[in-house]
């Protein structure tokens, strides 16, 4: 039997099968995530995992993004007590370990490329991502043996590249993908590569694997970007820890820790806190199920500039001619006053408060 897939990025991908054309699901929506692992693709992971919209299939995991190979083990706690009995498949892809590194003093110790190497090792990056702040022993555990719950792809990159590689090899995009969710970009906001000395508009996803990203681009899939442009304009507030501080679900109260850890030890406290710490995953969630959080617009005039350079590369810029793939990005938040009571907001504290 075919099954015709949508794609839905959300740190990199979230895969969907059936049409996503109205809130109005006749049958939930099979997906399969991937995700690089830093703390907002674990909360789109529980988030998808909840929510009645989506039939998840499985996750493939990068481990060389913003978390190493052992933060997998976080989606096998969670996944495992979400659909208890399912043994839902989790997907090792390219991966370093902790101590992993080429020593070479101009990379800080981190492994892998150019691009690889701009996530930090330390504070608030890898090891923090691993650990999910300290707290993520705090999760129900799953009694699931490593070697049944974690399979490994023999490969050493991102699952964009495999969608590449199979338009490469056979030109033609594969046939079971038929809308691709990205969250990833900046159109014309300021980016968010904090670790690299610039002032593009680069964002982490598509600068972490901006071949990838460009090649996906001149694809002839149909692809919604959700970009920084949108998620900045969906912030977190106080007023939204506040109604995280009142849910009594398990999860609850660990989404209610987690993010309270991580305001308490964000350098600059909650002035800065609140301009730069966002949800963007799961926003990007909120967006594939079509619960009335945007409004998307047809964009074919763009391409990402991916030319060896660490300081311009990774930025959405004009392209002179037309991409091949229906290119269309989420530019308008629907968002209430105060923030807390947006359609969002309303829809990830209610899925992520039921038991």
């Amino acid at each position: 039997m075919e099954i015709n897939i949508h794609f839905v990025f959300i740190v990199l991908f979230m895969f969907i099968n059936f049409s996503i054309a109205s809130n109005k699901h006749q049958k939930q929506i099979p997906v399969i995530i991937d995700i690089d692992g830093d703390v907002p693709d674990f909360l789109a992971i529980l988030y998808a995992l909840k929510s009645k919209e989506f039939d998840v299939r499985g996750v493939t995991f990068d481990g060389d993004g913003w978390s190493h190979a052992a933060s997998v083990q976080n989606i096998v706690d969670i996944a495992d007590d979400i659909y208890p009995g399912k043994n839902l498949p989790v997907i090792l892809g390219a991966d370093y370990s902790l101590y992993d590194s080429d020593r070479h003093p101009d990379t800080l110790g981190s492994p892998g490329c150019t691009y690889q190497k701009s996530v930090s090792e330390g504070a608030l990056g890898k090891r923090y991502q691993d650990l999910l702040y300290g707290i993520n022993r705090q999760l129900r555990l799953s009694k699931r043996l490593w070697y049944d719950a974690i399979k490994s792809f023999n490969i050493t990159k991102d699952l964009a590249n495999l969608i590449d590689s199979t338009i490469e090899q056979t030109g033609k995009k594969p046939t079971v993908i038929l809308n691709v969710f990205w969250m990833g970009g900046a159109l014309n906001v300021p980016g968010n590569v904090f670790t690299v000395s610039n002032d593009s508009r680069a964002e982490y996803n598509v600068y972490l694997d901006c071949v990838a990203a460009r090649e996906l681009i001149a694809s002839d899939l149909d692809i919604t970007l959700v970009p920084l442009d949108f998620t900045d304009q969906i912030p977190l507030s106080p007023g939204v820890f506040d109604k995280l501080s009142k849910l009594k679900s398990f999860y609850g109260k660990f989404v209610y820790k987690l993010l309270s850890i991580i305001r308490k030890v964000a350098p600059g406290g909650d002035s800065t806190f609140f301009k730069t710490y966002y949800l963007w995953d799961p926003i990007a969630i909120a967006v594939a199920k079509d619960i009335g959080v945007a409004k998307i617009v047809s964009n074919r005039s763009l391409t990402v500039t991916c030319n060896g350079d660490r300081i311009y590369d990774g930025q959405f810029v004009k392209s002179k001619t037309l991409t091949n793939s229906n290119f269309k990005a989420a530019i308008d938040a629907i968002v209430s006053k105060p923030i807390e009571n947006s359609p969002f907001y309303q829809d990830f504290l209610n899925i992520i408060d039921c038991d």
